[in-house]
């Protein structure tokens, strides 16, 4: 069955985001949302994610695990990047955490904290800390947000590859190339009352 939204409604003050919203997701697979900004993609991840709840409507998406990157790096200040994902795991699990580390080009810097890291290494320590956690569902909020074209096709194998296709992975981008490239099915939504504009399987992958 994997996720269904039914007849979701969700508004913030005056800001009606969704109204009577529905959409049925399969439990694996790339599914990427595309839209302008600033209208309600990702309310509906803090939606799947039980962030926040529907006014109206209902949400059935059962998993055991779920992990988010979130558009905002969101460490630990005073924690080492490999601290930082040690914090997630279970104990005795420093192999995961290099594992991760190594896989985002992050391993002579598995000491700093995240002050001591530029940028674009923060976002990546948060996704190693998120893909580390591990999951059977994956919310990724614009996760590749100031990272060069080199270092996205360096860590795409290792979100959308075999293991991304095992499980359900949602991914939010402004990136329709991107969209295109990872995702098995592109969902482009309009505004500024969510609804959908185009849905459509991406073939030859």
């Amino acid at each position: 069955m994997g996720i269904r939204f039914e007849n979701v409604s969700k508004s913030f003050g005056d800001n009606v985001v969704l109204r009577d919203f529905s959409l049925t997701l399969p439990d694996s697979g790339v599914i990427a949302f595309m839209g302008p900004s600033g209208y309600g993609k990702t309310t509906l991840l803090r939606l799947l994610s039980a962030l926040e709840t529907p006014d109206s409507g209902k949400i059935i998406a059962k998993y055991d695990r779920l992990t988010m990157v979130f558009q905002e790096d969101r460490l630990l200040a005073g924690v080492t990047a490999l601290g930082n994902i040690l914090a997630v795991l279970d104990k005795n699990n420093e192999q995961v955490a290099f594992q991760w580390l190594e896989r985002m080009g992050l391993i002579d810097s598995a000491n700093l904290l995240p002050g001591e890291l530029s940028g674009g290494m923060r976002r990546r320590l948060s996704i190693a800390r998120a893909m580390a956690f591990g999951g059977d569902f994956v919310l990724l909020d614009e996760p590749f947000a100031g990272l060069d074209d080199v270092t996205r096709e360096r860590i795409y194998p290792f979100l959308f590859g075999n293991d991304g296709k095992s499980r359900l992975t949602i991914l939010v981008t402004h990136d329709r190339q991107e969209a295109e490239k990872v995702s098995d099915r592109l969902i482009v939504m309009k505004g500024p009352i969510l609804t959908i504009a185009e849905d459509k399987i991406i073939t030859g992958k």
